[in-house]
């Protein structure tokens, strides 16, 4: 009995090594795919430094400059198979350049005179091998669900494309309009692949829907009245024709998954219960104040992570914190408020539908 108990055992741990084997499979084939783009492509063969210069800018930052000889070996079109030399500089900060070793793959552009010159790094096989390994465990975790969560990936990836081809075609005079669409449209497929054709999707894409919209609604009042005193919108980030409005769309974007979420989480719960309908709502809201904290600390983390990069170099350049904190930070301290008031108002909202719902459905039941 040890034995074959070992063996299952063996046999259960043996199959999470499939995420490795397909990430190691995807990979070994992104090398040689080639041929399936029109893009010059060539693979670097043999690299030599020629130059080095040291760099110092008005904010004392050293950095050090190289460029390098490169051999490399054209991969497609029909000069396959041709030796290219070409050159590649690159820093020691590595900000928007790198290194090129013997068996990177580049992407070329070729000017009139036929002279290749470097545009840009391939990087297409670390981006599907990893893609492959999530696929591969979401599987091993999910089982049959995947295919519901993969194809409304897919659903919400063709509306964000189009809406991307919208917008850009009315030059932003659509794009609160726009993206507000998307976010519904995003809530409803999501409700739908998850939950199905049922009352239950009604309740969690409804609920999730007015919370985020009445969060934003309310961080816009806010921000309005104190006319936006402490939020730097010509950052970097933001130096765009309608600031404002790319602010709160990304807002309603980044908020919409997690009250999505603790939506769907109180309404499966609630209409699994027998009680009445105050009793079902009194549940609603005591599961939504134990999943309200997790959720707003995650979205606060991602928020603020996305200001990580700009805020050191802003540190590096000799800023003092309490500004860097202000004119960096303080955009995704802003991002994390509303997005918190959509978390606590989607409680009181999901917990009163959701329990209405049920209760009308049982009763229809009973008569």
């Amino acid at each position: 009995m040890t034995r074959s108990y070992g063996k299952i055992t063996l046999a259960k741990w043996l199959k999470w090594l499939w995420p490795l084997v397909a990430f190691v499979v995807v990979f070994v084939g992104g090398q040689f795919d080639a041929g399936m783009y029109t893009k010059p492509i060539a693979r670097v063969t043999a690299t030599k430094t020629i130059r080095t210069v040291a760099q110092t800018d008005n904010f004392d930052n050293h950095d050090r400059l190289h460029t390098q000889a490169l051999q490399a070996k054209l991969l497609n079109t029909k000069n396959s198979g041709q030796v290219l030399h070409l050159r590649n500089a690159y820093s020691n900060s590595g900000a928007e350049d790198a290194k090129l070793h013997v068996g990177a793959q580049v992407f070329l552009s070729q000017n009139a005179a036929a002279h290749y010159t470097i545009s840009g790094i391939k990087r297409d096989a670390t981006l599907l091998a990893l893609v492959a390994a999530t696929v591969v465990l979401l599987g091993l975790i999910m089982k049959k669900h995947l295919w519901v969560t993969l194809a409304s990936l897919a659903a919400n990836a063709v509306v964000f494309i189009l809406a991307l081809h919208v917008e850009i075609a009315s030059h932003q005079v659509l794009a609160f309009f726009l993206f507000s669409l998307v976010a519904i449209a995003f809530a409803v497929i999501t409700t739908l692949f998850v939950v199905g054709f049922k009352p239950l999707a009604t309740v969690v894409s409804t609920a999730t829907i007015l919370a985020t919209a009445l969060a934003v609604a309310l961080g816009y009042a806010i921000f309005a009245a104190t006319h936006y005193q402490g939020l730097h919108l010509e950052t970097v980030n933001y130096v765009t024709q309608a600031p404002q409005l790319l602010f709160f769309v990304q807002i309603i974007i980044g908020s919409l998954g997690a009250v999505l979420d603790e939506c769907s989480d109180i309404a499966v719960a609630i209409f699994q219960l027998p009680d009445g309908a105050k009793a079902r709502f009194q549940a609603g809201m005591a599961i939504g104040r134990n999943v309200m904290g997790p959720l707003i600390a995650v979205l606060f983390m991602i928020f603020i992570a996305g200001t990580f990069n700009e805020a050191v170099l802003w540190l590096r350049n000799d800023n003092a914190i309490a500004t860097t904190v202000s004119w960096v930070m303080g955009l995704g301290f802003a991002q994390a408020l509303i997005s918190a008031f959509g978390i606590v108002l989607a409680i009181p909202l999901t917990s009163g539908l959701a329990a209405l719902v049920a209760h009308w459905q049982e009763s229809r039941r009973a008569a």
